[in-house]
């Protein structure tokens, strides 16, 4: 037993600083690790964090969860600029978003991005349709006179099935029914009422 605590000791007295002290047991933050720039070189890692997380935060968070080791960590917020709610209502400043650029001590290189034929196994397609409606989506928002016409637009498949069936009552002449009957007691109040 005392044998093993000194070899802990000894390791940990040959780490190059003081850290990892901070222990963490279940996080409950969400760390994202984002993609780099073209030209970031592989030594730099960027990641967005919560805004309380400090620099030895996520310096002990990488060291204990994934043994990572990092020369030095700058931190930043992006603060978006103040919007409108629905484009008219009320101005509001969103929430700021913290990053931090860390410097690994062993460079990371993120690996390319899988052939179009491989994604066909992934549901790419839903994820590039999802993106799709999401740029038409920012692109109305951007700017609104681009909003097409009722004219301009697809008519939905329901609206051309009922447009198609109306049509057939009124070629045939039948008259349409839903299939329930009504109440028998039922009267018409203009006939029924004496003044």
């Amino acid at each position: 037993m005392a044998s093993a605590a000194t070899s802990v000791t000894e390791a940990v007295a040959q780490l190059p600083r003081k850290f990892g002290t901070k222990q963490i047991f279940l996080p409950n933050h969400v760390i994202a690790f984002i993609r780099p720039k073209p030209r970031q070189p592989p030594n730099l890692a960027t990641f967005v964090v919560p805004l309380q997380f400090n620099k030895l935060d996520l310096r002990d968070y990488l060291f204990h969860a994934y043994n990572v080791e990092v020369n030095g960590v700058r931190s930043f917020i992006n603060q978006p600029a103040p919007r409108r709610k629905a484009g008219r209502g009320k101005w509001y400043r969103p929430r700021a978003q913290k990053m931090m650029i860390v410097e690994l001590v062993k460079p990371f290189v993120w690996p390319e991005p899988p052939a179009e034929s491989e994604r066909k196994d992934f549901d790419y397609s839903i994820f590039k349709n999802m993106q799709k409606a999401r740029d038409e989506d920012t692109n109305r928002r951007v700017d609104p006179s681009n909003i097409p016409l009722r004219t301009q637009t697809p008519m939905p498949r329901p609206r051309v099935g009922l447009i198609a069936q109306a049509e057939q009552f009124l070629k045939n002449g039948v008259e349409w029914s839903n299939g329930k009957t009504g109440d028998d007691k039922w009267t018409e109040v203009e006939t029924d009422v004496k003044v």
